[in-house]
């Protein structure tokens, strides 16, 4: 992700960015001009060509109905049909036989091509049935003339009515949709009817009429006068009232051809009135997914993205003289820091380039010059703080510890006075008059005995002091003077009012961390005395704050390195210390 943003932000992504986005927007301005200019034309053409599919549809369906006419008017006219259901006949079995015999041949001989296929059901009002097909009729003589194909037979007589149903008579059409075509029998003379012929189509039947005309963008419905959809190559619509928009804008129209605008989508609908049937016919045809068919927008686009490769190319040939220089430039401004500011770029390429390079190697020449500078300032800052630090022993502890050893030389504690006059000679000598800014950890510890010598002189020897130091640390470097501050804090906040305790001094290297800890178990603080007193710049006994190390300590190595004090009242305190580990001949 990071290398797809950089490529993007990139000249050369920009530019690749602007061919693409110049052939997108070709594409889309001629794609749309070509749909919009074509759109009404294609539709117009393409459902005149279809309206001619939909008059083929109508012809073979009305040449169905007249096969339907014809075989009822066999079935009608036929003898035999009329002896088996008449109410006053009585044949025995083999007069029977002969009869169903002369039946089906009066019905083959009838015009019954294309419907050969179809099951034939006659029912008679004396209770007799043929069936043209060996199943089992499921439906009762009673069921079957109360159903609604059979009364609008009798209703009216002379017509063959085209009836929607879900589910006809016999096992295989007992649960499916199927459209029933029903047509009554009765005597001439007297206009009695004595049978119904009732043809069931199901929706296979009807597909083969209609299945070269629908397709992924055409549909096909057959409705009746109410709307009902009894046929449709959209399966899950039989059945339902048709109550789309382009329906209720086509159904009072007369037999033609209706284009409209439906939302976004242009719809063209083929109406054909059925007058046989009692029923229209509609196609409906999604023009903008045939023109998508048509014009493949995908081969369009392929192409498109072809001839920008083929332009990017070009552009990138044209252009790599450009790039190459400025690429350098580049690369040599991201590893300045690594070469500290002494790779020089060459000065090549196009005149602005050349004129970047040139100010790039002017501003290195610029930035060694500042760094040196900033440099040298930083070390003398740095021997000013140093030299500031040791003069900052306060007066006042020098006169207290001067009084102490006047009052130890009256007392005539020659040995006492001795000891205390040598560890304030050793204190003095390695804070003034020593102007290293870095000593070993033994010579620190050396500095903090003194302190704590003198400390026990003038005030007892009522708080301890001991030493835990790994071997390994006594040859690592520190800042001078880091220690005391805590000490002399410990002695004289740690343990008021003569209170005895200890002071645990602690060294050891923790990974890459030299790490002292100053530990007391004295009256201790809370949370929020010991971060002020970090941030506090508040002078001691000796003159030097807490506030003073912290910032000197991050000055010379960083942020990552400093003071951490943790303490509970009644307690105790910790005061941490984490330095980087430096040996003394790394300082060398």
């Amino acid at each position: 992700m990071k290398m797809i943003r950089t490529i993007r932000q990139s000249f050369l992504g920009r530019i690749m960015s602007l061919v693409f986005l110049g052939i997108a927007l070709i594409t889309v301005i001629v794609s749309s001009v070509v749909l919009f200019m074509s759109k009404n034309a294609f539709a117009e053409t393409y459902s005149r060509s279809q309206e001619k599919v939909l008059l083929r549809i109508k012809d073979e369906l009305n040449d169905f109905h007249e096969s339907l006419v014809n075989m009822t008017e066999a079935i009608d006219s036929s003898w035999a049909f009329r002896l088996f259901f008449s109410d006053n006949t009585e044949l025995d079995n083999v007069q029977n036989f002969q009869n169903i015999f002369h039946m089906e041949q009066d019905l083959d001989a009838s015009n019954t091509s294309g419907i050969d296929r179809i099951n034939i059901l006659i029912v008679g009002t004396n209770g007799n049935k043929y069936l043209s097909r060996t199943e089992t009729i499921k439906a009762s003589n009673e069921q079957i003339l109360a159903s609604l194909p059979v009364q609008k037979a009798m209703q009216n007589p002379d017509q063959i009515h085209y009836t929607y149903s879900n589910g006809a008579y016999t096992t295989t059409n007992q649960n499916t949709d199927v459209i029933i075509a029903s047509k009554a029998l009765y005597y001439r003379d007297s206009g009695e009817i004595y049978g119904v012929v009732l043809v069931t189509l199901t929706m296979d039947d009807v597909r083969r009429y209609y299945d070269y005309f629908v397709s992924e963008n055409t549909d096909w419905y057959l409705t009746d006068a109410d709307g009902l959809i009894m046929c449709s190559n959209r399966s899950f619509q039989i059945g339902k009232i048709l109550s789309e928009e382009w329906y209720q804008k086509t159904k009072a129209s007369a037999d033609g051809t209706y284009i409209y605008q439906i939302g976004n989508e242009s719809v063209s609908v083929l109406k054909q009135d059925l007058s046989y049937f009692d029923c229209s016919m509609y196609g409906v045809i999604n023009n903008n997914e045939a023109l998508k068919r048509l014009y493949n927008m995908p081969l369009l686009i392929m192409v498109c993205i072809v001839v920008g490769c083929i332009i990017l190319l070009i552009c990138l040939f044209l252009i790599q003289d450009t790039i190459r220089p400025l690429n350098k430039l580049v690369k040599k401004m991201s590893e300045s820091r690594i070469d500290d500011f002494h790779d020089y770029v060459e000065v090549e390429g196009a005149v602005e380039i050349q004129k970047v390079a040139q100010t790039y190697n002017e501003m290195l020449d610029d930035i060694q010059s500042y760094i040196g500078e900033l440099i040298e300032t930083q070390n003398m800052q740095r021997k000013s703080e140093i030299k500031a630090l040791q003069m900052q022993i306060n007066p006042h502890y020098i006169y207290n510890t001067l009084a102490s050893i006047k009052w130890l030389v009256y007392q005539n504690n020659i040995e006492k006075t001795t000891q205390t006059i040598d560890a304030f000679i050793s204190l003095l000598r390695n804070t003034i008059s020593n102007t290293d800014e870095f000593i070993t950890t033994e010579q620190e510890l050396v500095n903090i005995e003194n302190y704590c010598l003198i400390n026990h002189t003038r005030y007892g020897e009522d708080i301890a002091v001991e030493y835990e130091i790994e071997p390994e640390c006594y040859d690592c470097m520190l800042p001078k003077m880091i220690l005391q501050p805590f000490v002399e804090n410990a002695f004289f906040h740690a343990f008021p009012s003569g209170k005895k305790g200890t002071i645990r001094i602690l060294i050891r290297e923790k990974g890459q961390y030299l790490q002292i800890l100053v530990c007391d178990n004295g009256i201790g603080m809370d949370s929020t005395t010991a971060k002020i007193s970090v941030q506090e710049n508040k002078e001691h006994f000796s003159g030097i704050g807490i506030h003073n190390v912290q910032e000197r300590i991050q000055l010379l190595f960083g942020t990552d390195y400093g003071i951490e004090i943790t303490s509970r009242q009644s307690e105790g305190t910790t005061v941490t210390i984490q330095l980087p580990v430096m040996r003394e001949k790394d300082e060398k």
